[in-house]
């Protein structure tokens, strides 16, 4: 046989997801699709996913059909999975067929970086859907017999991510041209994604742009498991995830107004302005006056030290959300699994180096976040 083999958080799964699954099916001529939810993949440290019992019931909803068969070896696992370990017990179980993994091409850029990677050649072929017609990824890393492994497909593009389907379907916004209605009648009827918190929407929507917005749900996201892996509360990291930028995109007047007195250097760096009129805004408009989470929104540009283990969550939640693209976001991502501290000495030290570079005046709770880090470590 020749078996597909699709991963994913699918979180939920989208018609993105299926129209890949079925254009793999049809390019190879594959006997069988094998879906599998991920636990917690290794390479993203974004998103609170819902539980894997509802994500597995939304793939038997959403890949209908015999030519579908839903695997939950991942969430099985109950730990981070990593391909190689998937497809090593897969070959156990079909030693004579053929695997192709199938991807999409941005995935496949970042190829080489993953858990050993040369061993999922070995072990099955890759189906990468490309993104654009002819397009292709750099594989100059790649040996020839390696490259070989490779086969591109031409998808049409899905621009819409999960996290945007989910704010959407928190805003009870139209849903139609993303999701199954199947899958969203489950969503609705067992209350996914549903987190009490309409009413900063709603103030959210009329105060910022669709980039900004996106953004923050992603922090929010990523604030939650976070939160959840090391202890702090998950609500409130989500809250605070979800309002740490409401005021960046106010006038410069309204927010210097809000904050009330500047020293001579925050002025001068007006990308610090956000943090501090923030937090009076969410008083000022009754959204909270949770003291945690204020100051979580407080000090999530330029740290400080003695940062409250909630501050130090939404200050790494902002390096490692899931829209976040800068090169060595996969680097701070690693080490936010291995501990806050280590996450906030590298990107502490990131900021002061990039800001001496720029010639920007490095705050002074900057300085001291990286200082206390520092000390944190014994350095």
């Amino acid at each position: 046989m020749k078996i597909g083999v699709f991963g994913g958080t699918f979180n939920p799964p989208h018609y993105g997801h299926i129209r890949l699954a079925e254009r793999a099916a049809e390019e190879l001529c594959l006997d069988k699709v094998i879906i599998i939810p991920s636990c917690i993949p290794p390479h993203k440290a974004a998103g609170s996913p819902t539980g894997g019992e509802e994500r597995l019931e939304m793939c038997r909803l959403a890949f209908e059909g015999p030519l579908y068969e839903i695997s939950d070896m991942e969430i099985r696992r109950g730990d981070r999975s990593y391909t190689v370990d998937t497809l090593r017990e897969l070959k156990a179980v079909y030693p004579g067929d053929e695997i192709w993994f199938i991807m999409g091409s941005d995935m496949l850029e970042t190829f080489t970086q993953w858990y050993k990677w040369e061993e999922i050649l070995e072990l099955a072929c890759v189906c990468a859907a490309s993104r654009e017609s002819g397009y292709k990824p750099d594989l100059s890393a790649f040996s020839f017999s390696q490259r070989s492994r490779v086969h591109f497909i031409d998808a049409p593009p899905f621009e819409v991510s999960s996290t945007e389907i989910r704010r959407l379907v928190k805003s009870n916004s139209d849903t139609d041209a993303l999701l199954p209605p199947v899958v969203r009648e489950y969503i609705q009827s067992n209350n996914l994604y549903n987190d009490d918190f309409d009413v900063c929407r709603s103030v959210m929507a009329r105060m910022l742009g669709e980039r900004r917005l996106h953004h923050s749900e992603c922090v929010s996201e990523s604030a939650g498991l976070l939160a959840e892996k090391y202890g702090a509360d998950p609500g409130k990291a989500k809250l605070a995830g979800l309002l740490h930028d409401i005021t960046k995109e106010l006038p410069a007047e309204t927010q210097l107004e809000l904050i009330g007195s500047v020293t001579p250097l925050e002025r001068a760096n007006h990308k610090v302005w956000h943090q501090m009129s923030c937090p009076a805004f969410l008083v000022k408009e009754g959204l909270t006056d949770d003291e945690e989470i204020l100051g979580a929104v407080r000090w999530h540009t330029t740290g400080r030290a003695g940062m409250t283990l909630l501050e130090k969550i939404v200050y790494v939640a902002d390096f490692i959300s899931a829209d976040r693209d800068y090169p060595d976001v996969d680097v701070v991502r690693r080490l936010a699994d291995i501990s806050l501290e280590h996450a906030i000495l590298y990107t502490s030290r990131y900021t002061v180096e990039d800001l001496v570079k720029r010639d920007i005046p490095v705050h002074p709770s900057t300085l001291d976040c990286y200082n206390d880090t520092l000390a944190y470590f014994g350095l």
